[in-house]
């Protein structure tokens, strides 16, 4: 009975520690914002100018996870009418995936995670496209974040808008959840400097990769 009672504790403290370190980077939110005043400038001037979670209540249909790390986001660009002046870039390089890639400004406002305005047109597209080339394939959604917050707060905001897109393409996009799932990258797969605005802008991406076999 002892030793029922002091593993108990001794959880109850790990998770407190771990609430109140998440919560900490969480709070540095304000500070994000006030570092990415130029971000804002970077995303606005362009637009004028032109850890896995399983699928809510279903069981997802997994792919091994060697198959997941050894995808190549930067397969040959595929050209798609859908997609044409959409900013989704698909590529694909006949390894049974393909890749549809965008920058957050195609579906989020800076350092949001709901979806803005003209978001299901361009989800839309990506739906209609998916049914295409797969009817049953596995489908993961990568959230891909900027190196200016925490490690905590990225890997937050990274798996949310994730999530929101998995969710539109089930509920929306007549997606099965049981193809779906998502990885929450956060800071860790930049494909560009996080010390410059532009770069960062970069960094700040959705990924999704369809099993095509």
């Amino acid at each position: 009975m002892k030793t029922g009672i002091t593993t108990a504790i001794v959880l109850a403290a790990g998770l407190a520690m771990s609430c109140s370190e998440t919560s900490k980077d969480v709070d540095n939110a304000q500070d994000v914002r006030e570092m990415a005043s130029g971000d804002t400038a970077v995303m606005y001037d362009d637009l004028g100018k032109e850890g896995e979670l399983e699928a809510d209540g279903a069981e997802v249909n997994v792919l091994g996870e060697d198959f997941w790390a050894a995808v190549d986001f930067d397969a040959p660009v595929v050209a798609d009418p859908k997609l044409k002046d959409s900013g989704i870039e698909k590529r694909s390089a006949d390894k049974g995936y393909t890749v549809y890639s965008m920058d957050e400004r195609v579906l989020f406002d800076l350092d949001k995670a709901a979806l803005r305005a003209g978001a299901d047109e361009k989800l839309s597209a990506i739906a209609e496209s998916i049914k295409e080339i797969s009817d049953s394939g596995p489908i993961r959604v990568f959230g891909h974040t900027d190196a200016i917050a925490g490690k905590a707060y990225n890997e937050k905001l990274s798996a949310e808008r994730a999530n929101n897109v998995k969710d539109w393409l089930q509920s929306k996009g007549g997606i099965d959840a049981s193809r779906l799932s998502i990885e929450a990258m956060g800071e860790t797969a930049p494909i560009a400097t996080n010390e410059t605005a532009r770069g960062r802008q970069l960094n700040r991406r959705v990924v999704v990769v369809v099993a095509t076999n």
